[in-house]
């Protein structure tokens, strides 16, 4: 049926799964690319070394992570050969070692081992030998050896057990031979060359192993399912399919089939899956399912995030990391410094941070230090007694630390008070209690304080402006709110968060913005940072007639500096008159609600005409 250099040979070749066939007398005839790469019969070597065998004086490193298994059957006994001898290694032991071949007089061998019922983790041997550096580790938990010699490392995988080794030249100290995969097919494990076998060269000039014309036992040990392979090659009746078997010390699952020619048995043909090769399969899916959930969390804390802050508009990184921030800050009770230029929203943080703190139920107070007179400041804060001075009220005041009681106190442009009142305010801070003004009881301070600025206090403590002492007690938990410029991305989420609000509070309906319009919004600096874009933008609801807001709306500082570089520029003639001509179409096109035609006839202008300019000014429509 299978004959050498037939079409089923190089059919099989196309296949995904190992292929064997081996005729009556158990000689391969068939062995598919597949089978060669699981078995380690094809594989592109990354060092060359010729061929030979271990000579005396030899340097051996040795990296058995079950002695007897897999390394073809190497016994405590045969370590001798290196100069190690030990009573208390057993088979089933893990043996990391280095030593010279049959010459142990000169050199004392370095080894390390482990028990077989204690096999995990790593275990490693790291040493000088001959005035070489050797490391070498079996990682049991991940699979993988590694020998590092002559500052070059020889990495190996394993599915269940190895016996890896590394050989150093006698003289020259370069390496002469390192153990591979497939190396029980190619007859070159450990106990074979530590007795004298030859070794095969490795690397692009190396002669191809053949296992075509070779009896099956030559390329696989004489286990129990190679020997099930040849019996029924022979004539015995067996066949199964996705079997585990272990076949060359690797986990495979196998499909055994007789072949049967004329009414006589001419072979049988043997179908290899890797095992191996399938939990590297399941292990990138688990990783690729772990970084899934990883980024649905993420995505979820980013949408958490956002949910319970939803005026803090924008992705940016910036304003993504004062979001992270004012969760932080929201589940502690330590004092937060908000610092910012003005208008870049710190009462409205300050306010966020308050509705997800354990405060939230009680007030919110917010008082702005500048915009009240110094002289009356003090008593807004800690409230008066009666007669506490010309004017008072009989019964007195309560003041905003009174009013705030078990919410939150908000200090807004705490760099403008005076030195006195700072002195005062340290106090409350420091012992959470306070007098109110002409008061002799002392009251307990139960509220949040949150304070802001747009000054730099580090600054403003050097010229002796700002109290150094309650400068620390303030900045616990500093929190800087970029401006507008440095996080230009959210541009466009703060547009489209703030013009349906302008628009009710306005009542001029529900309006857009025009492509180029947005295009000057997100070039513009914003020196008045976000509470400039909301009044641009409410000033624009009011002149635009239509729907739609074009650049024409927007009244900006069109200052230079005040624009991007590329901006920066002054626009010819012929610029300005075709964007006036892309957005009075935009606006046709807007104000008759997408009717092409009506848009035409307002515009005055052919239809080829308009689909001209359409193509000119590249709209989508």
């Amino acid at each position: 049926m299978f004959e050498k250099d037939s079409f089923e040979r190089q059919f099989t070749d196309m296949m995904n799964d190992g292929f064997i066939f081996i005729d009556s007398r158990g000689i391969i005839q068939i062995y598919n690319s597949k089978a060669k790469e699981i078995f380690g019969i094809e594989y592109k070597p990354e060092y060359s070394h010729g061929s030979g065998k271990i000579e005396k004086g030899d340097i051996v490193i040795i990296a058995d992570s079950c002695l007897g298994k897999d390394d073809g059957g190497l016994l405590p006994e045969s370590l001798k050969c290196i100069g190690i001898r030990n009573g208390s290694i057993r088979c089933g032991d893990a043996v990391v070692a280095v030593g010279s071949y049959k010459d142990d007089r000169h050199h004392v061998p370095r080894y390390v081992y482990r028990t077989g019922g204690n096999l995990h983790d790593k275990l490693s041997l790291d040493c000088r030998y001959q005035g070489i550096r050797i490391a070498s580790s079996i990682d049991f938990n991940n699979g993988t050896v590694a020998i590092t010699a002559d500052e070059e490392t020889y990495r190996v995988e394993f599915a269940k057990s190895i016996g890896h080794m590394v050989v150093l030249d006698a003289d020259t100290k370069k390496m002469k031979f390192y153990q591979a995969k497939g190396y029980t097919a190619r007859g070159e494990d450990v106990n074979a060359l530590l007795s004298g076998k030859e070794f095969r060269s490795k690397g692009s000039d190396s002669e191809l192993f053949n296992v075509i014309g070779k009896n099956v036992f030559e390329i696989h040990n004489n286990n129990s399912t190679i020997k099930e392979f040849y019996d029924v090659a022979v004539g015995n009746d067996i066949r199964y399919s996705d079997e585990y078997k272990e076949i060359n010390g690797r986990p495979t699952i196998c499909s055994l089939f007789p072949v049967d020619k004329g009414g006589s048995r001419s072979g049988a043909v043997l179908i290899i899956k890797d095992v191996s090769e399938i939990k590297k399969i399941i292990r990138e899916r688990d990783e690729a399912l772990q970084n899934l959930y990883k980024m649905e969390r993420k995505l979820s804390d980013e949408e958490a995030t956002d949910k319970l802050l939803p005026d803090l508009a924008g992705d940016s990184k910036e304003i993504t990391n004062v979001k992270k921030l004012a969760l932080k800050a929201a589940k502690s009770n330590s004092t937060v410094l908000i610092l910012g230029e003005s208008g870049t929203g710190k009462s409205m943080l300050a306010k966020a941070i308050h509705e997800n703190s354990s405060y939230s139920g009680n007030p919110f107070i917010a008082v702005n230090c500048s915009s009240i007179p110094e002289t009356l400041l003090e008593s807004e804060l800690f409230g008066y007694e009666g007669g506490a001075f010309t004017g008072a009220k009989t019964g007195g005041k309560a003041g905003l630390f009174e009013a705030a009681q078990g919410g939150t106190l908000f200090l807004d442009e705490i760099g403008e008070i005076s030195m006195s009142l700072q002195s005062k305010l340290l106090q409350v801070l420091q012992d959470k209690s306070y007098y109110k003004v002409g008061g002799k009881d002392i009251k307990k301070l139960d509220a949040r304080i949150i304070v802001a600025t747009n000054k730099n206090l580090e600054e403003e403590v050097q010229r002796g402006r700002f109290r150094e002492d309650l400068y620390y007690r303030i900045n616990v938990f500093p929190i800087w709110m970029p401006p507008l410029r440095e996080r230009k991305e959210d541009i466009y989420t703060l547009v489209s968060m703030i013009l349906p609000r302008v628009c009710q509070r306005t009542g001029c309906g529900e309006k857009g913005v025009s492509g180029e319009a947005l295009r000057l919004l997100s070039s513009y600096d914003y020196p008045g940072n976000v509470r400039e874009l909301e009044n641009i933008l409410e000033r624009a609801v009011n002149l635009a007639e239509g729907k739609t807001i074009f650049s024409r709306h927007l009244a900006m500082n069109r200052n230079r500096k005040n624009y991007r570089q590329d901006d920066e520029r002054s626009r010819t003639l012929k610029e300005i008159l075709s964007e006036a001509e892309k957005e009075a179409i935009e606006e046709a096109i807007a104000t008759n609600k997408g009717d092409y035609k009506a848009a035409m006839n307002v515009l005055d202008i052919s239809k080829t005409a308009f689909y001209e300019k359409v193509r000119k000014h590249r709209m989508e429509l």
